[in-house]
């Protein structure tokens, strides 16, 4: 069986082929970093058995990319999704692999795969997953200030930081609100056309980005509006994905 991986996070896709290839017979074609170069890939290419795809990608989601396809391969998604979304997979017999992925999972869902009786069955639960999880992107954030509640459009916010296992939001005004939603989750939720987490601390949206500079390691520096107290970098496996981003 041939597969591909589509995967942002360069060391998540450089772990996973690893796995694959020390645990399965499943021979790694390729590996594309954003729905862009995957187009790119699957248009150049035989269409590979298997995809190992990321549904939240930098300049997408992988569900973009399904729709260009005539007929589904095989898919196998990897996710860092809440456990709201994670019951919609197995609601739906899709299998995925919770990131970072564990060889013993890849393993199952391999061998999960095998027994898929054929393209319609495919198909079917690719829809019914699509389907079920299409209930928009987040538009509004709940926020505590004192002892009052505030609600915050999402067009309100610039950009979302952790610090100190704490993740806010940042205004438009400057404010620096608590959210209840790691940076995880707030990856899963967001409307990827406008936000991109460009680090571990740090998910930027590209209307309040300034300017954008080189930086050392082949990493890039932002400015963002407001500003932000620190230096601003995308990592330099995010680089890659970033530029796409902005480019689409």
């Amino acid at each position: 069986m041939n597969a591909i991986i589509i995967e942002d996070e360069e060391l998540s896709a450089n772990r996973l082929e690893k796995l694959v290839k020390e645990h399965t017979s499943i021979s790694v074609k390729g590996i594309s970093y954003s729905v862009k170069s995957a187009l790119q890939w699957l248009k150049e290419n035989e269409t590979p058995d298997l995809l190992f795809l990321d549904i939240q990608l930098g300049d997408g989601t992988g569900f973009d990319i399904l729709n260009e396809l005539t007929s589904f391969p095989k898919v196998i998604f990897t996710t860092a999704f809440d456990k709201y979304v994670l019951d919609a997979f197995k609601y739906n017999s899709v299998d995925y692999l919770l990131k970072p992925v564990k060889s013993e999972d890849l393993v199952a869902a391999v061998e999960k795969l095998k027994k898929v009786q054929g393209q319609s069955d495919i198909n079917h639960m690719v829809d019914s997953l699509r389907a079920h999880l299409k209930t928009g992107f987040k538009k509004k954030f709940l926020i505590k200030i004192g002892h009052k509640f505030q609600s915050i459009g999402v067009e309100e916010v610039a950009y979302f930081y952790s610090e100190s296992s704490t993740s806010y939001l940042k205004t438009l005004n400057g404010d620096s609100l608590i959210t209840d939603h790691s940076l995880d989750v707030l990856q899963t939720i967001l409307n990827p056309e406008d936000f991109f987490r460009i680090n571990r601390q740090m998910i930027v949206c590209d209307k309040h980005i300034t300017s954008i500079d080189s930086y050392f390691n082949n990493r890039l520096m932002l400015k963002l509006k407001p500003e932000f107290d620190d230096h601003v970098i995308v990592s330099r496996e995010k680089v890659k994905a970033f530029k796409e981003w902005l480019d689409r």
